[in-house]
């Protein structure tokens, strides 16, 4: 890479997606993708549509510029949205040499660009292409009302967003992919060759010494329905080395009442930590004896990698989906048979019986190297570069 040359020409990168209001895995890979790009010496703006400020202290977007689009901003994010895809935004004034897009919306928002276009795509709009009852699920594992007016627009506007969705995704010039299970789906789908580049952990992410005086079982995400935390809370109802579970992470009222009647019933101890600051949620990585992963055909899982790399094995399902991509059966975590709740609670107390997570911890570790800032960061910017130069 030809760090100089791109340093004397200054060119501009914006980042854009929709809304920036949750702690989730993609609002991450924004972040160390703008780092990324900052250290090979691009000059980045990240945009959205709705900001939620609180954000900018729960995740690390130091040093990034962050800008709304919108020409209407207000506290709610449906509207902001609304109105930004009604045209009310300020996208014209930024011209940069190329626009790295996360969703189908903000391909909708820079259609009309004269630039390079590159579209890091997670998964494909799921208000498009699941069907009614997984979308019905969708729609409320989220906050706002985003989800649920999305699925109702497919309703009426379905085949047309579609094929807007295909066109839309053609128009890139780079297309990267999470994981081999994304690309083997989306090219398929949309009739492209796409670029694997998995999300990139944050160093941050790492094993620390700092010790929790009490044996649990962790998982890490938002908990939201079609992650599937029941499914946990009855497999471990089903263990024989029963542990309580901390599960850190956005949760509406709701979802957390169901889940603690639950787990009430099944004699589960639970404990809801909220959403945490990455310092704070590496702890629980680095202490917990297992990582359980319920969540079921995910394209990638971050929060798997994130618990490799601080030396904790990962329980998940072995559905052929993203985390199979990082599980090495025996090693760092075992895969479960999809979705067999017994087994999967077989599974993490095999990982205790085993001890894996003593005896197999430098290998741990090691599985998540290709995860890495360094390792990712590589590929991501030489096939960026290709594109711009």
């Amino acid at each position: 890479m030809d760090r100089k040359n791109i340093k004397n020409t200054k060119k501009r990168i914006c980042l854009i997606y929709d809304f920036l209001s949750e702690q989730g895995g993609l609002e991450r890979e924004i972040i160390i993708h703008a780092n990324f790009l900052k250290d090979a010496g691009y000059d980045i703006t990240v945009l959205t549509c709705h900001l939620d400020k609180k954000i900018l202290t729960l995740l690390p977007f130091d040093g990034l510029d962050v800008k709304t689009i919108g020409k209407i901003n207000t506290p709610f994010e449906s509207l902001n949205l609304f109105l930004c895809f009604l045209g009310l935004n300020n996208i014209k004034k930024y011209k940069p040499d190329a626009f790295l897009s996360y969703s189908f919306p903000s391909n909708f928002l820079i259609r009309k660009k004269k630039v390079k276009k590159i579209n890091y795509v997670n998964h494909f709009p799921h208000f498009l292409y699941l069907n009614k009852n997984e979308k019905a699920e969708w729609a409320d594992s989220t906050q706002g009302s985003k989800r649920k007016i999305a699925a109702v627009i497919s309703i009426f506007f379905g085949n047309y967003l579609r094929k807007l969705d295909k066109k839309l995704i053609k128009s890139n010039n780079l297309l990267f992919m999470n994981s081999n299970y994304t690309k083997r789906r989306l090219d398929k789908l949309y009739n492209v060759k796409s670029v694997i580049s998995y999300p990139p952990l944050d160093s941050r992410i790492k094993n620390v010494k700092k010790s929790i005086k009490k044996d649990f079982i962790f998982s890490s995400s938002r908990i939201i329905p079609d992650k599937k935390y029941e499914w946990l809370i009855e497999s471990i109802a089903y263990m024989k080395n029963k542990l309580p579970l901390f599960m850190a992470g956005s949760v509406n009222d709701s979802y957390k009442e169901k889940l603690e009647k639950l787990a009430s019933n099944l004699k589960v101890e639970i404990k809801f930590l909220g959403r945490l600051k990455t310092e704070e949620i590496r702890d629980y990585y680095s202490n917990a004896k297992v990582f359980a992963f319920p969540a079921p055909k995910e394209d990638f899982g971050l929060v798997p990698a994130e618990s490799l790399a601080c030396g904790t094995p990962v329980i998940a399902w072995n559905d052929g989906a993203g985390p199979t991509e990082q599980i090495i059966d025996g090693i760092n975590g075992y895969l479960a048979k999809p979705y067999d709740l017994k087994d999967y609670a077989g599974k993490i107390d095999k990982c205790l019986d085993n001890g894996i997570k003593i005896k197999n911890k430098k290998k741990i570790i090691d599985s998540s190297i290709k995860f890495s800032y360094k390792n990712v960061s590589k590929e991501f910017i030489k096939n960026i570069n290709n594109v711009i130069s």
